[in-house]
């Protein structure tokens, strides 16, 4: 298998299911403010298991939220209070910054095992 994105009218996704490379695998880029038909009214992020039947045990995939602002050089981490995302969250995004971006991915060294599928929803 090979890591994917997955691009729509509402959805940005990326399916993790690979070790990801030294720059690690993220979705592209979601701007609130600059999409298509207009603005975003809410952006939800969600992170889960790609396999219908995640019985067999959960994936051993850290994800992390990135932000940029306009003039920024590189991506930030999001800071969810001191704890790590997790596979089966589903939150609301921050949309009232105008020049915001964000993206959802794995860094280098994030991947263990399985596949799952993250990304944003509009």
């Amino acid at each position: 298998m090979a890591n994917s994105k997955s691009t729509g009218e509402y959805k940005e996704y990326a399916t993790i299911d690979t070790a990801p490379s030294a720059l690690g695998y993220w979705t592209n880029e979601v701007s609130p403010r600059g999409r298509g038909r207009g603005i975003i009214r809410a952006l939800f992020f969600s992170i889960r298991e790609t396999e219908q039947d995640s019985s067999a045990g959960a994936s051993g995939i850290v994800p992390t939220l990135q932000f940029r602002c306009d003039g920024d050089a590189g991506w930030q981490d999001y800071r969810n209070d001191g704890t790590a995302f997790a596979i089966g969250d589903c939150k609301q995004v921050s949309i009232s910054a105008a020049k915001r971006k964000w993206r959802l991915g794995v860094k280098d060294g994030g991947y263990t095992s399985g596949s799952i599928t993250l990304g944003f929803d509009w």
